[in-house]
């Protein structure tokens, strides 16, 4: 993601807390050096309580689900991506664990060892 891009994102997000700013400054870093898919999830969802308060992390919402993926693993193979959607999800073990559900669910693996990842498409 470039300089551009982060400084556009960023500052619509409004933490309410102290802890809420410094999610918002290790999101930034993180964007900027293009850093692990899931620490910036885990910083999304961090600051998800503010969610709600209009304008203040849709767009870095949006950026997410546009940018990222979820790679489906099995015996250290991505079988499958599928897109980011958080829903109404209200927060990372909540929307990991409809995946994984719809994983189990919709599709016909065998395998009783499945990962799953975050990633950049």
């Amino acid at each position: 993601m470039v300089n551009l891009d982060v400084n556009q994102l960023l500052p619509k997000a409004r933490p309410l807390t102290p802890e809420g700013a410094d999610l918002v400054l290790d999101l930034r870093e993180l964007l900027l050096k293009r850093g692990h898919p899931g620490d910036c999830v885990q910083c999304f969802f961090g600051l998800l309580g503010n969610l709600d308060r209009p304008g203040s992390l849709a767009p870095l919402r949006h950026w997410l689900e546009s940018n990222l993926e979820v790679a489906v693993e099995i015996n250290q193979q991505i079988r499958e991506t599928l897109p980011v959607r958080f829903g109404k999800t209200s927060s990372l073990n909540d929307y990991c664990q409809h995946v994984a559900s719809l994983i189990r669910k919709d599709r016909n693996y065998t395998e009783k060892r499945i990962t799953l990842s975050f990633q950049y498409c």
